[in-house]
């Protein structure tokens, strides 16, 4: 697998009352990447800006890969990348969570939180997490069944023979 999500955070600084927070990011392919933000989003605040989507994309909305494209400059900086289908659905929803907060891989299923995208079924379909209790995590997402589907459970203890990789967008702080 080519690693594709490789920025790790060179340096942060949070917002105070009078100014904007900083993070400054380092790839050693394309360099430092800065951002500037008024807070780390939490994972209440990235559920509600996934649950808002249900309006755009009600349970069965169709959703297949041969019709629906999205393209991604924020989960790899300044890069274009396209998804169809299952990816342009999350990809969608976590640049509306996450903004300019670069992705990075994670296989620390344990740690999984709200908004981490999560690959699975041997690399060939992502979701996106709304809910992590105890050994269950709710997901979103599109091109399942060729449409959108909301809520569906995934089991944590499947995790590490069911899952491939995360990608999360919250930084490392």
């Amino acid at each position: 697998m080519q690693n594709i999500f490789n920025y790790k955070l060179k340096s942060i600084t949070q917002p105070t009352a009078t100014s904007k927070g900083t993070a400054v990011y380092t790839d050693k392919t394309r360099g430092d990447y800065t951002i500037t933000f008024d807070s780390i989003p939490t994972e209440q605040s990235v559920y509600e800006t996934l649950i808002s989507f249900k309006k755009t994309y009600p349970e069965k909305t169709p959703f297949t890969n041969e019709a629906n494209h999205y393209t991604s400059y924020k989960v790899i900086p300044n890069v274009e990348y396209r998804g169809d289908g299952c990816v342009a659905f999350a990809f969608e929803l976590s640049d509306a969570a996450f903004g300019d907060f670069p992705g990075r891989y994670s296989f620390d299923f344990a740690n999984v939180k709200v908004g981490d995208i999560i690959r699975l079924n041997e690399n060939k379909h992502s979701v996106i997490v709304l809910k992590v209790e105890g050994d269950t995590v709710t997901i979103a997402e599109g091109n399942y069944n060729s449409s959108v589907h909301w809520e569906r459970t995934l089991k944590l203890s499947d995790a590490v023979k069911e899952w491939n990789y995360i990608i999360t967008r919250y930084p490392p702080v």
